[in-house]
């Protein structure tokens, strides 16, 4: 039998903080760590190698809205600390983090989605 056994959680519960406020995740929290992202380079007679260029990190997720946090406050902030707390032990830190596309509220669900990208988005195990 391959494969390892873990005896605590892989996946699931998980928080979030943005500049030291935590927030309810309703759902669907993502990440991408920073780094360079690779690109090979075709030509019409073989494959000549790769590029390289750096990429922003992302935190990502589906939050739900609560009275005492403003919402407004999140569209086009820039200069956050986005931290995220997994299940597996692993915190996920974007610092400098600027807010991404439009916050758009489902006031049937109490829900809104944000994306905040980062320079430097890194992965460390507690």
């Amino acid at each position: 039998m391959s494969g390892s056994t873990y005896t605590t959680a892989l996946a699931g519960q998980a928080s979030l903080s943005i500049n030291g406020t935590p927030w309810n995740i309703q759902g669907e929290l993502t990440w991408s760590p920073s780094g360079n992202v690779n690109e090979t380079l075709k030509g019409q007679t073989a494959v000549e190698g790769f590029s390289t260029m750096p990429q922003q990190g992302y935190i990502q997720a589906t939050l739900r809205d609560a009275p005492s946090q403003k919402v407004s406050a999140l569209q086009g902030a820039s200069g956050l600390t986005v931290i995220a707390t997994l299940a597996n032990g692993k915190v996920i830190t974007a610092v400098n983090a600027w807010h991404v596309e439009t916050i758009t509220l489902n006031t049937q669900e109490g829900t809104f989605e944000v994306r905040f990208e980062a320079v430097e988005v890194t992965e460390d195990t507690v």
